[in-house]
């Protein structure tokens, strides 16, 4: 019997149905207060610039429109794996943000990241992308050119003798330029703070990033958390 593609994805656990944004913070309070910052303004700020063009020269407007709001596709019983200090990376996120539907993130512009190999021992593809960028600038229209809307979303990834860059397991996706929340979200945010953040109103639906996949469903079915944790007292 011929399946359908939504039936197969459905059992696909790696896939998740969300995109999550986690904020940055060197301590659990910041992260907290950025999250508020976010849900009081209605939008994700796009503060930093993305991909192989930055670095090189931009100018400030040049520079704005590589800004992006970055989102993991990681299944949310997998979110508490990319929260804390992780060897190798500089950005330290912790166990608060706001996840929304994927389905409903593309509509709005949001993309997956591709990921080209800087790996010594072959031809590099960001050699090619990088051409493509110096042309641009040398015509002196960067902004203009096609090249320009594309490159917030390329990210390098490979080991060199200077360099080891190895993220594409957390399966970026970006927004270039501001995102403002949809109606309805999931904000990730410790148990114990979830009457604090339900304040936004009924549209808000807390989970703990913590939660097992076993846990979610328990507890999204509206189970306490005595009646649905099996080892807590």
């Amino acid at each position: 019997m011929t399946r359908k593609i939504h039936e197969i994805l459905a059992r696909r656990t790696d896939l998740g149905a969300f995109l999550v944004h986690l904020t940055r913070g060197d301590n659990d309070a910041l992260a907290k207060q950025n999250l508020r910052s976010i849900l009081d303004s209605n939008y994700i700020e796009a503060r930093n610039p993305f991909g192989p063009a930055v670095g090189g020269g931009l100018t400030d407007a040049e520079s704005a429109s590589q800004r992006c709001v970055c989102f993991t596709e990681t299944p949310l019983e997998h979110v508490a794996l990319l929260v804390g200090d992780i060897a190798g990376r500089s950005v330290q996120f912790r166990g608060y943000g706001i996840a929304v539907p994927k389905k409903l993130a593309r509509k709005v512009g949001v993309n997956p990241v591709w990921y080209t190999d800087i790996t010594p021992g072959h031809d590099w593809l960001m050699e090619s992308v990088n051409a493509l960028i110096d042309q641009a600038r040398a015509e002196g229209d960067f902004l203009g050119s096609p090249i320009s809307k594309l490159t917030p979303f390329i990210e390098q990834m490979g080991t060199t003798s200077t360099t080891r860059k190895e993220f594409w397991w957390e399966r970026e996706w970006r927004h270039v330029g501001n995102f403002r929340l949809p109606r309805r979200l999931v904000v990730l945010c410790p148990e114990r703070e979830f009457e604090e953040f339900r304040e936004y109103g009924e549209s808000i639906i807390c989970i703990d990033p913590a939660w097992s996949l076993e846990q979610l469903i328990a507890r999204l079915m509206g189970y306490a958390a005595e009646d649905s944790d099996v080892f807590r007292a």
